[in-house]
């Protein structure tokens, strides 16, 4: 079970700002943060796919937390950011426990975004 001092990160939701180039086209801008909370960030290990993704530099992630109604507009266009390391994650799924007391997000790090 997961408590609230194990929420020790500080994760930035990213979402892709869309502008307008002028011509009335959306044109797609940089990265911004749209809302930040703390996270248990925990480094999958073991399953096959996890193993093979690791040889070739993706690493998964578990990201651990509280439910938020910001979750509502969170998909897998969104990235993760850890605000004191830095590191950016591709958010691959987003899974709420059955009470909504917490969220589950499954993220890989080492890929494009």
């Amino acid at each position: 079970m997961t408590g609230a001092g194990d929420l020790r990160e500080v994760i930035d939701m990213q979402a892709r700002e869309i502008g307008d180039d002028g011509y009335g086209n959306p044109v797609v801008g940089d990265w911004a943060t749209v809302w930040s909370a703390p996270a248990r960030v925990q480094i999958l290990r073991g399953s096959e796919t996890v193993m093979a993704g690791r040889l070739t530099g993706k690493q998964t992630v578990a990201l651990t937390m509280r439910w938020q109604p910001e979750f509502a507009t969170v998909d897998t266009t969104w990235r993760a950011v850890n605000s004191r390391t830095g590191e950016e994650m591709n958010i691959r799924s987003i899974e709420a426990d059955e009470r909504k007391a917490f969220v589950n997000v499954l993220c890989e790090k080492g890929v494009a975004t």
